[in-house]
């Protein structure tokens, strides 16, 4: 072959047309579809804008607000992550505070980008000047008619625990309606707290949260449910923690065959009850009614 590089006229239409299809496809990536946006957390936004590239999840309110006052449904609908939201209400309830806008940058798994759109909606209260009486309110509402009263803790007397309901429990600092009916839960299966160390043992209430709790509530042993040893059926023993209806039936087999116990610790010769039960059971022991 003289000219390889000449082509029969068949080979150069399909060359062309090869070409053509290659332009065409080229050409419809660009118009069909737009370059993606790549937006960091360090990139300027302005809110109100057009050409703003903030993502559409995140809504800016209108109106300033505190974050040490807002709910965690307030904080979902400006577009904040569930769990987020709520890693910020139990740090607020344990006692902590935001004292400027870069602190919420703090929280763990904060998007540094929501943090640069509410910057300037941030307005914390000063806390020595903020009311104590109840009467403090927002000037409006971030998105709609509907109102997010801020919890606000006010001076109050201490709260029995032995005689306090689900209620009032909330509205101690520190405890939600979750840890409210664990107390309640520990408070019915130990019939009653004899100190309030023993918050201690209800799960949820550690080292910090204990701290923050305990100078808000007192404990009044009289309340405590105790146990009438001589005169106790099997249901009554059975429904005391630890014991069980085995127990309570050879604790009162025991009773009727050697008679009154003289000393809790007699019960440990029914051979059902050890040391361990017996020290969980005895400050809740009385041997006659008084």
């Amino acid at each position: 072959m003289k000219h390889p590089f000449l082509f029969a006229q068949k080979e150069r239409k399909g060359l062309y047309t090869l070409i053509f299809l290659a332009i065409l496809f080229i050409a419809s990536k660009f118009y069909f579809y737009s370059a993606p946006v790549v937006l960091s957390s360090n990139d300027p936004v302005a809110v109100g804008e057009k050409t703003e590239l903030r993502p559409k999840s995140y809504r800016v309110p209108i109106h300033q607000f505190d974050p040490n006052t807002l709910r965690s449904d307030e904080w979902i609908a400006m577009g904040l992550e569930e769990k987020i939201a709520h890693r910020i209400i139990k740090y607020l309830s344990k006692g902590g505070r935001f004292d400027k806008a870069a602190d919420l940058r703090k929280m763990y798994g904060m998007d540094s980008l929501f943090c640069n759109l509410m910057e300037n909606k941030i307005d914390i209260q000063n806390k020595e000047k903020q009311p104590l009486n109840g009467n403090h309110k927002r000037k409006d509402t971030l998105y709609s008619p509907r109102k997010f009263a801020p919890r606000v803790f006010t001076a109050r007397s201490l709260l029995e625990l032995n005689a306090a309901n689900e209620m009032q429990l909330i509205e101690v600092r520190g405890v939600g309606p979750t840890l409210a009916a664990r107390i309640l839960k520990y408070r019915q299966f130990s019939r009653g707290f004899l100190r309030k160390e023993e918050l201690r043992k209800v799960f949820g209430i550690d080292s910090e949260a204990y701290v923050l709790i305990a100078p808000q509530v007192t404990v009044d042993a009289n309340l405590v449910r105790t146990l009438k040893l001589n005169s106790a059926t099997v249901e009554e023993l059975s429904a005391f923690w630890c014991i069980g209806k085995k127990r309570a039936k050879a604790i009162v087999a025991f009773r009727e065959q050697h008679g009154d116990f003289s000393s809790p610790k007699d019960l440990l010769k029914t051979q059902v009850i050890n040391d361990s039960i017996l020290y969980l059971i005895e400050p809740y022991i009385l041997l006659h009614d008084r």
